[in-house]
């Protein structure tokens, strides 16, 4: 193990106290040990022993009554903090994005079951006053940011989010199968992009591709909104390699920062 540690430059231990973390940042509640064990795959005495550790330095919180973890107040600092900090490198891209569009951007982040907007930046001329606005937290089936973001997660986190909201209807379009909804993902993987075509609004359109950080991993998602009347599919179509193009972009810039 130390020769394993001394030849990559990783420690095992901490690697897998991150996995813990980053698994209860996108639960959406607090979990058993053993539930926490199955989903990142560790023996439940590893894990454990890993939260005595997280929880006594405060990252995690462990309810009494119930016996089940979720996230501590340094995590939920660290989690603001971060968040307050991307915002800002995100909004030059943002306004291309409009440029290029005439459409509302947004950046959104994977926040336990649902996506968080973060971000946004709006045409002068067009004021849309729908659900991506800044703050708002919306379910990850039924919108191009939340299917980004759920897309390249790991299968049993996708399970564990299907299973744990029971996928609610918000539209008459609102995909609520996890069948089609898995294959949805898939199909998200293989182009890069989401669409969502009424699924969390009537009348509202969305676009979203994937922002990778400098690991190579999903952390938030970039798109464009606006009426259905505009972004008829033929209109998202041409719009797919610029949004893409851009939110690469980003993609590239955080990674170097």
């Amino acid at each position: 193990m130390e020769g394993e540690t001394e030849r990559t430059g990783r420690v095992q231990s901490v690697e897998r106290a991150l996995g813990i973390l980053e698994f209860l940042s996108r639960s959406g509640g607090a979990l058993g040990v053993s539930e926490i064990g199955e989903a990142t795959d560790l023996a439940v005495g590893t894990v454990h022993r890993l939260l005595g550790t997280l929880t006594a330095q405060g990252y995690v919180r462990r309810d009494e009554r119930t016996r089940r973890y979720d996230l501590g107040p340094k995590s939920l600092m660290m989690a603001i903090a971060a968040r307050e900090r991307i915002g800002p490198l995100a909004l030059p891209f943002l306004e291309e994005l409009v440029q290029v569009s005439q459409e509302t951007a947004n950046l959104a982040m994977l926040e336990g079951n649902s996506a968080v907007y973060i971000e946004q930046a709006s045409p002068p001329t067009r004021m849309l006053r729908i659900f991506t606005e800044p703050g708002n937290r919306i379910p990850l089936h039924s919108c191009g940011t939340g299917k980004v973001l759920l897309a390249y997660q790991s299968p049993r986190l996708i399970d564990f989010v299907i299973a744990r909201t029971g996928l609610p209807r918000q539209t008459v379009s609102t995909i609520t199968d996890p069948s089609q909804l898995r294959t949805e993902l898939e199909k998200v993987r293989k182009d890069g992009y989401a669409v969502d075509f009424e699924e969390q609004e009537e009348g509202v359109r969305c676009l979203a591709t994937p922002v990778f950080g400098p690991n190579g991993e999903v952390f938030a998602a970039m798109s464009i909104s606006g009426p259905a009347s505009r972004l008829k599919k033929g209109r998202v179509d041409e719009l797919v390699p610029d949004v893409k193009r851009i939110s690469a972009s980003f993609s590239e810039a955080f990674g170097s920062s």
